[in-house]
């Protein structure tokens, strides 16, 4: 590959050795997103969120997420749907909006994803302490921890290796173990509720449900339900805090934040279009299944927890406490119970579920990096990790985001607790909000340019062809504002606890049952660092070096709408030396004027020359659209919940 600035460069999918392998069906996708999506957050971490917001505020914080997740998932899927291209994400906002933005969604989501890889395997390395004897066990000896993270680093980057059909059929079997795992702990939590597990034990009170909200924020967690002396100064660390609704509304706002660390990650699927088997008709139903995943079955699933824990249990995790903080609601709610022999086999299926998720950010991160190096790195980068083997497997991306895994061991200090990881999952959401956010933002200009097209009679969103052969999310734009005023939140309101703590800590008695100040600074810094990155991504590209500007509507058109055949466009002549010929066609059909009217009968004026060759133009782009629209199979031919099903068992040819 030659030293081409960038943008000079031609698309990737220009080099056959380049793209990757469409191989991957509907079942395959579906269970990439639902691996990727449902990792520790909502079988372990959630205690946190009931000890901040109730029984009542944890699941409702985890509906708040869900929503603002399935908005701006809702409006990826239009666009996706028109450009199903390896790296989607990275793709949409350099078309659309402004390379420099692709550029920063590539970096920010390329490190979110790999810091998250690095989070939950973290987790998963830390929480094989709990399958040793005793209902609590203490963490593995440093040394003992470094094996179990290389192992599970190393297992993870060889299963990457072996190729996306194998990894595809993987994560088909791990999202059946998710969606199973969900059903089997709502099923325990409800034999406990009901009294079917025998006589509850331990730190069980009667009056577990009798509150669905606390009577304030207090940091270092509440004693009692009727804990109501909480004062913001002169007081000790115990009894600090907001008192009365405001401490409450406090309290569900800094649990929302937190859900959306488990909310994010449905967008997987739009990175893996470019290895879809029909990516047109199957990206959208897939997209579209995994909104359910956050928006029901997460809150579900922890109001099922709930109902056997208070949020004055102090097995539960805090999210402010210096104590380490793994044991799972789910696994309190059994420990009480007659079945407390469970708790070990629940450990082992939380365990799976954290290093699968983890495995899939490796996955993710891998095809974003390629996809960073290929269209923004200089050259020589490109030519290193922006390539694949002979079976289109991008290997040396793979091996880099898989080096990235060790960083799980920065939390094997003593004195670190839960810190680093709660520092990495926090720059995790707030990068991928900063993305989200972005994406909602190249929606309205995408919108903006179908419109225009809808003016000129070639290409309209209520039309039944692009609603039948491609996807329109209905209601726009205000789910796009939705999905991007909730991140907007996420980002601002991620950092507020930890500065509120900081600020309050020097009017405190004692601080011994509270973060320490370096810990609370990390707080901060994982909360803001990944926006303040994004923000110095697209400016230094768009200001400094190597400049861009925003995309004008005028400039968009129907072929960058509706792409032909990908075959055709990803170069699949291996002996081809430059473009290929389906490349050339493809670009050469969407020439504004026609050949056939250059030139106009010579008793017209100029005016109304232009204005009929201006109509003529338009006419063939209109044919030429609907020419290619009806090429492709119909989406949704049968019935919804067939469509969804399908998502499960594939089809049979």
């Amino acid at each position: 590959m030659g030293e081409a600035r960038p943008l000079d460069r031609k698309p990737y999918y220009v080099y056959h050795f380049e793209h990757l392998h469409r191989v991957l069906g509907r079942p395959q996708l579906t269970g990439i997103g639902i691996s990727g999506g449902v990792g520790v957050g909502v079988f372990v971490a959630s205690g946190s969120l009931i000890t901040a917001s109730g029984s009542l505020g944890g699941p409702l914080s985890y509906l708040v997420g869900g929503i603002i997740a399935a908005c701006a998932l809702y409006t990826f899927t239009e666009m996706v749907a028109c450009r199903p291209l390896t790296g989607s994400l990275i793709d949409l906002p350099h078309k659309f909006l402004d390379p420099a933005a692709g550029f920063a969604v590539a970096v920010s989501y390329s490190l979110g994803n790999i810091l998250s890889m690095a989070c939950l395997t973290a987790y998963s390395a830390e929480m094989t302490a709990l399958l040793k004897p005793g209902s609590n066990p203490e963490r593995h000896p440093p040394k003992v921890e470094v094996g179990i993270t290389v192992a599970f680093v190393a297992l993870t980057t060889l299963t990457h290796c072996l190729g996306v059909r194998l990894y595809g059929a993987f994560e088909r079997i791990v999202a059946a173990f998710k969606l199973c795992l969900f059903v089997l702990v709502c099923i325990l939590m409800l034999v406990i509720n009901v009294g079917a597990a025998g006589q509850r034990t331990g730190s069980y009170r009667s009056n577990y449900t009798t509150m669905a909200f606390p009577p304030g924020f207090k940091p270092a967690g509440f004693n009692s339900t009727s804990d109501a002396l909480i004062r913001t100064e002169g007081v000790p660390d115990t009894h600090f805090g907001i008192p009365g609704s405001s401490g409450r509304l406090f309290g569900f706002l800094t649990s929302v934040t937190f859900a959306m660390f488990s909310c994010y990650g449905q967008e997987i699927i739009a990175m893996t279009a470019g290895e879809a088997r029909e990516p047109f008709k199957d990206v959208p139903v897939v997209m579209s299944f995994v909104y359910l995943v956050p928006l029901t079955l997460m809150p579900l699933t922890l109001i099922s927890a709930a109902a056997n824990v208070n949020y004055t249990d102090p097995s539960l995790a805090f999210m402010w406490s210096p104590k380490d903080g793994t044991l799972s609601p789910f696994v309190v709610a059994v420990q009480t119970s007659a079945i407390a022999g469970v708790a070990k086999a629940l450990h082992l299926f939380f365990i799976v579920s954290a290093y699968t998720a983890a495995n899939t950010e490796l996955y993710v991160a891998s095809r974003s990096v390629f996809m960073l190096a290929q269209t923004y790195l200089p050259g020589k980068i490109a030519d290193v990790f922006g390539r694949t083997n002979n079976g289109h497997t991008p290997l040396s991306s793979i091996l880099l985001c898989s080096l990235f895994g060790f960083v799980s061991l920065a939390g094997l200090s003593r004195h670190a607790h839960d810190q680093p990881r709660e520092t990495l999952s926090a720059f995790f959401t707030g990068s991928i909000a900063c993305v989200y956010i972005c994406e909602c933002v190249t929606f309205l200009k995408f919108k903006a340019g179908l419109e225009r097209l809808e003016q000129r009679q070639i290409l309209s969103r209520n039309d039944p062809l692009y609603i039948s052969r491609m996807f329109k999310s209905r209601w726009q734009p205000l789910p796009a504002y939705v999905g991007m005023i909730g991140c907007i939140f996420v980002v601002v309101w991620s950092g507020v606890p930890p500065l509120f703590i900081l600020r309050a800590k020097s009017g405190l008695t004692s601080t011994d049952h509270l973060k320490s100040n370096l810990a609370l600074a990390c707080d901060v810094l994982g909360a803001y660092s990944g926006p303040f990155l994004f923000a110095v991504f697209y400016l230094t590209y768009k200001y400094i070096t190597p400049r861009s500007f925003a995309v004008d509507v005028r400039d968009l058109t129907p072929g960058d709408y509706v792409l032909g055949d990908l075959a055709a466009i990803e170069g699949e002549n291996p002996t081809a030396d430059g473009e290929p010929e389906g490349t050339k066609l493809e670009a050469q059909r969407w020439s504004t004027a026609s050949p056939g009217t250059a030139s106009a009968e010579s008793g017209m004026s100029s005016d109304m020359q232009e204005q009929y060759e201006m109509q003529r133009a338009n006419e063939e782009a209109r044919r030429q659209v609907v020419e290619i629209l009806e090429r492709r199979a119909k989406r949704m031919e049968r019935s919804l919940l067939r469509e969804l099903w399908s998502c499960v068992v594939a089809d049979k040819d």
